[in-house]
């Protein structure tokens, strides 16, 4: 396809954001908290431009514009809305627990922040993208507590998306407390997943300092390697790196990935297809509802974190195919990494290949502004994966 075409392509695909320029007063809030530089003023006609191939869709514009210009397709009002009336009685609780996605625990871990042991939750990519009004609506509806867990300011994978929520709750519950709620309706706390290291299997064979974006791993002297928690951003590299099996990523250890692999693996119909993919290359809208009976997603929080391990323990499982799908290296939002990413899944594909299982796995980038691009990859991917079972007489 020549480059003509693939613009071409571009324009007509779908965008997960939009600027209504008959609502735009471009007052320019959204082109200060813009943590990608996606949103400019004109220098010539003085108007707010919305360029989409910068874009991350964290959200931030939406939810801070006060003309209500954007149109999103991820996690709007009316979505959020439905998904709290809905998940109200599923769960049968006043309480709501809203988490970034880069910073959600486990069960455990909310009890032990919030004190809470029956709860209503909302994960998202940035709590920062939740509009005032559904704070607000949920309220309205009979939700007596909301709790608020965010990434630390620094951990934040965009950029501003702490910082705007910990001044939106201020203002919030300021309001709230003029309306008789109380002063701290909204409580907001932080939280980070980080590496765990365990010194007893530590080899010290520098992968883990090699590898980390962050420069959070250091070799001290020679066969001792320590971590430097505030520069650890989660992403997972250096667990999927390290040979001894030494390291850990909280919330996502080897045996809880393992264990979804065997749930998952064991409710599909076949062609069994998982699909592994990173948590920031594309957004499900809340109401999207199951995917197909032989497709399960597995959402990491970056690609990096995908262990060869791993993709053979699915197929040790029965699972026919396996699909990786991650940002971009310009739309990594960890430094980059989803390039390690590619290579170890092409060098792990190169191995498959001497047992003839090369084509049951595959690699993809995705980004969310192009909310059908995963679709159409994992189409494409299943079709090629009934094709291969159907030679074999796997059906």
């Amino acid at each position: 396809m020549n480059e003509q075409a693939i613009e071409e392509k571009v324009i007509e695909e779908k965008v997960a954001l939009e600027l209504n320029e008959d609502y735009c007063a471009s007052c320019s809030i959204c082109s200060s908290l813009c943590p990608f530089e996606a949103l400019k003023k004109d220098e010539e006609t003085g108007k707010t431009v919305l360029e989409i191939e910068k874009c991350q869709v964290c959200g931030l514009c939406y939810s801070t514009c006060p003309a209500k210009a954007f149109d999103i397709i991820y996690y709007d009002i009316d979505s959020l809305t439905r998904y709290l009336e809905k998940a109200k009685q599923e769960y049968d609780s006043n309480t709501l627990v809203i988490m970034c996605k880069g910073s959600a625990p486990d069960f455990s871990k909310v009890e032990e922040l919030f004190g809470v042991t029956k709860y209503i939750p909302l994960s998202v990519p940035c709590v920062g993208r939740i509009p005032e009004e559904v704070f607000l609506k949920a309220l309205t509806m009979g939700i007596r507590a909301i709790n608020i867990l965010a990434c630390d300011d620094d951990f934040c994978r965009f950029d501003k998306g702490s910082p705007v929520t910990a001044r939106k709750i201020l203002a919030l519950n300021l309001l709230l407390g003029q309306l008789g709620y109380g002063t701290g309706a909204i409580n907001l706390k932080r939280n980070n997943l980080k590496v765990k290291i365990d010194k007893d299997r530590c080899i010290a064979c520098g992968n883990c300092v090699f590898y980390c974006p962050y420069d959070a791993a250091k070799l001290e002297s020679p066969g001792i390697v320590s971590f430097d928690l505030a520069e650890c951003k989660g992403c997972g590299l250096c667990v999927a790196m390290c040979p001894a099996l030494a390291l850990e990523l909280e919330n996502w250890e080897r045996e809880r990935i393992s264990t979804l692999i065997s749930k998952l693996s064991s409710e599909m119909e076949r062609p069994k297809i998982l699909v592994f993919r990173c948590q920031w290359a594309t957004f499900s809208p809340l109401d999207n509802g199951q995917s197909a009976p032989n497709i399960r997603i597995i959402d990491l929080p970056c690609a990096a974190r995908v262990d060869p391990f791993h993709i053979l323990e699915a197929f040790q499982k029965g699972v026919d195919g396996v699909l990786i799908a991650a940002c971009s290296e310009d739309d990594c939002k960890q430094e980059k990494v989803s390039g390690k990413s590619e290579h170890l899944v092409a060098v792990l594909g190169e191995r498959l290949s001497q047992i003839g299982l090369q084509e049951r796995l595959h690699f993809c980038t995705v980004a969310p502004r192009y909310p059908e691009r995963f679709n159409g990859e994992l189409e494409q991917f299943s079709q090629e994966i009934v094709t291969i079972c159907s030679k074999e007489g796997r059906e």
